[in-house]
């Protein structure tokens, strides 16, 4: 009988991937005579170990992982088995279904491969698909677990002799990075006009000279199209919002690195980090007051942030590369996602065709098929943190761990809301929150939303027996979520929205309750009937919870959706002010075209800075949610010093005496950013006032904020500045959208009997 030794079996689970995991075992074990095996399986990667460096080597795998790893659980355990005489990679084994694998989201571009890309006479020399296993497209090309090419949208191309010998070399930082190719054998580029006669040009070329001359070129990414043209020349960008009808939601810029950025925006040490990471996302920036590259002011009209994000895959790369080489200098892009207003982002040349053919002049795509449409990630900077805005590429669908006092024990999904719409599954301590999916009012999103649902399904093995929603009946969400529940036969609850949101920030920071929190948007139904939107609520140990306090009901008929307008608002908050008629005409409020809506009673904070935004004539018409709100923002920000006293916020958080002090300053010819800055001021003040005092009285330390209105920097920062100054611990959303891209986490962790 052949000797058994002492061997240790390990079972890796978490990002662990398509990240060169195996290879490092591999090279770990090679160096520390180590004998055995290392496989992925859809459990996670499983190793068996053997020779005298055991404990050292378990203890480097544990401590000392590849940079991309996110290690979830490292299991152990120990038994006498046969002798190997090697270590060896095996191949995946795709029987197990146990679920122990996380989809690593999309990298950008390595250091490694952009140096290989511009080093002339490497073989991936201006190859715009180069990768490995540190950098390129992962979720959006999964169709199966665990990751290997023939279950990823790679599997058509056959890998040349070169590219399949790296492929095998375990030593080679391109083993089995499943989306390697070369130009031999991986996937290709092609451009065509807007007829949809392919060129013969080559591509980035074409691509580069039609954007210099102010045309739209759409160019297939990671995750879907994009829309770009010149964000310096106001006749391509006016041109690109008329053809997509955009006309005022601000466009996002693309540049070929941060040096570039940091011409035209504010960037701190950390927002500069955070631009270079692997995640790359779109980072929202103060502009710069003397930018050195003037981009034109209809990117972001009205509006005191940018958008910015760099090339982040081979193909931008080497776009604004080409850009650079025609015109000598460095060129700065709108690149927004290609899709129709509440529609999602379109993956296929088909899609694009049937969909935008009107919009874009030429196309620059590939033959890498999309398999999961993923928009790019949105944050915001604030000091030594990144604030969550919309949570997709480089981000999604990486899992949030729960801490010890949360246990999701049935597998739930929480639907989240209908407006920046993102689900979230749920089971144990783990929570899987979906890429962005937008706003559910479109048969589009809706398909969207279920493929997404049915592959992380397959993928995480939550099978959900809950299903949670918002409680407003008259929401998409609540009508999808009442026919999943029929179909699966899950039970069907309803979760107010604001409680949602509090208990989205007390799971992402792991906090024990109670907890005071302020949660602030535009609409949000109450157990009242009433739409909520800026309300102070009470988490106990348990989870339950009750209304303190919320902003005074008003009326209005402008809507009871996401985007109300804003004269119809200011009319009728005017007249509950007590605002004489010859003042509303004087004001200039003409009510806008159109019919008159349900009147509706509501605590919305938002529906305030529509009413204020309106009667200072700062913006009288939202064409996207959120508008009016963003534009008295910036006012506020133009705005020097107060030179204009405002009227404290009563302890009811009465609204009429400071919109009473907003006409009579309008009136009397007071500058409208000043009057947004007083407003901004009075409003933190308040609201600060009236949780301090909560805390005092319920004796309470912690204090969570929430809701699209905290996206509001003014707000956010001033709340927490006041707050922390009197001894009190604030919490926000971080790696949460702190607006309804984080709800659905709060739905799922509901206590329900």
């Amino acid at each position: 009988m052949p000797p058994r030794i002492k061997t240790a079996h390990i079972t890796i689970t978490g990002q662990v991937q398509g990240i060169g995991f195996r290879p490092f075992v591999y090279r770990l074990a090679q160096k520390l005579s180590i004998k055995g095996i290392v496989a992925n399986t859809r459990a996670g990667v499983k190793i068996v170990a053997q020779g005298a460096n055991l404990k050292k080597f378990i203890a480097q795998l544990r401590t000392a992982p590849p940079p991309l790893a996110v290690i979830e659980s490292f299991i152990v355990s120990y038994k006498k088995s046969r002798c190997y005489e090697n270590f060896i990679i095996a191949h995946s084994d795709v029987k197990s279904k146990e679920l122990g694998v996380f989809v690593l989201p999309d990298i950008a571009l390595c250091d490694e491969c952009k140096k290989e890309l511009f080093s002339f006479g490497d073989r991936r020399f201006h190859y715009p698909f180069i990768n490995c296993t540190q950098c390129g497209p992962r979720y959006t090309i999964i169709l199966n677990l665990p990751y290997d090419r023939e279950r990823t949208t790679m599997h058509q191309f056959s890998l040349c002799p070169n590219c399949a010998a790296e492929y095998r070399d375990p030593l080679n930082r391109r083993f089995h990075a499943e989306p390697l190719a070369c130009p031999v054998c991986g996937p290709s580029l092609t451009l065509f006009d807007k007829h949809g006669t392919e060129l013969s040009q080559e591509p980035l070329i074409g691509a580069a000279k039609a954007l210099i001359k102010g045309n739209v070129v759409a160019i297939k990414g990671l995750g879907g199209f994009h829309l770009a043209c010149d964000a310096t020349s106001d006749r391509a960008v006016k041109t690109l919002r008329m053809r997509k009808e955009r006309s005022g939601k601000p466009f996002a810029v693309m540049v070929e690195d941060a040096n570039v950025a940091r011409l035209f925006c504010q960037l701190n040490r950390f927002a500069l980090q955070t631009l270079k990471s692997p995640r790359a996302p779109i980072v929202l920036a103060p502009k710069l007051p003397n930018p050195k590259i003037q981009l034109s002011p209809l990117v972001a009209p009205e509006n005191p942030y940018v958008g910015v994000m760099v090339a982040y895959t081979p193909l931008h790369t080497l776009l604004f590369y080409t850009l650079r080489q025609i015109t000598g200098k460095p060129a700065v892009l709108v690149m927004t996602s290609a899709n129709r207003s509440d529609e999602p982002i379109v993956c296929t040349d088909e899609e694009l065709k049937n969909n935008l053919k009107r919009v874009f002049h030429y196309t620059v795509t590939h033959n890498r098929e999309i398999a999961n449409r993923c928009d790019d990630s949105v944050v915001l900077v604030e000091k030594k943190k990144a604030i969550m805005v919309r949570r997709a590429r480089g981000y999604a669908p990486q899992p949030i761990a729960l801490g010890k006092m949360f246990h999701v024990k049935h597998p739930t999904l929480g639907v989240g809301g209908d407006g920046r719409n993102a689900f979230c599954l749920a089971q144990g301590d783990k929570l899987f929150l979906s890429p962005h999916i937008g706003d559910l009012n479109s048969i589009g999103n809706e398909q969207f939303f279920l493929q997404t649902l049915e592959r992380l399904i397959d993928w995480t093995g939550i099978h959900p027996q809950r299903v949670v929603c918002d409680l407003h009946p008259d929401y998409s969400s609540t009508r999808l979520a009442e026919r999943l529940s029929r179909r699966w036969g899950a039970e069907l609850y309803g979760v107010q929205h604001h409680y949602a949101h509090i208990l989205s920030v007390i799971v992402e920071h792991n906090l024990t309750p109670p907890v005071i929190g302020l949660a602030c948007d535009g609409t949000g139904y109450g157990v009242d009937g009433a739409i909520w939107g800026c309300e102070t609520v009470l988490v106990q140990p348990d989870l339950s919870w009750k209304r303190l306090a919320h902003l005074g009901y008003l009326r209005h008929n402008a809507g009871g959706g996401m985007i109300a307008d804003p004269v119809k608002v200011a009319l009728a908050y005017c007249e509950q002010a007590g605002v004489t008629r010859s003042e509303v005409r004087a004001l200039g409020l003409t009510p806008n075209r159109g019919g008159q809506d349900l009147p509706y009673v509501t605590s919305s904070l938002g529906r305030l800075f529509d009413a204020v935004a309106a009667i200072t004539g700062i913006c009288r018409q939202a064409t996207f949610e959120g508008e009016a709100a963003i534009a008295l923002e910036k006012a506020a920000v133009d705005a020097d010093k107060l030179t204009v006293k405002p009227p404290p916020f009563s302890a009811e958080l009465d609204p009429l005496p400071i919109l009473r002090w907003v006409v009579a300053q309008t009136l009397s010819r007071i500058p409208s950013p000043q009057i947004a800055l007083g407003f901004h001021l009075a409003l933190v003040n308040g609201l600060a006032e009236m949780l301090t005092d909560l805390t005092k009285n319920y004796r309470i330390n912690q204090v969570c904020l929430s809701g699209g209105s905290m996206q509001n920097r003014l707000l956010r920062e001033g709340l927490v500045k006041l707050l922390s100054r009197r001894g009190i611990t604030v919490y926000h959303n971080e790696a949460v959208p702190l607006n309804d891209g984080g709800v659905a986490i709060g739905q799922v962790v509901v206590p329900i009997s």
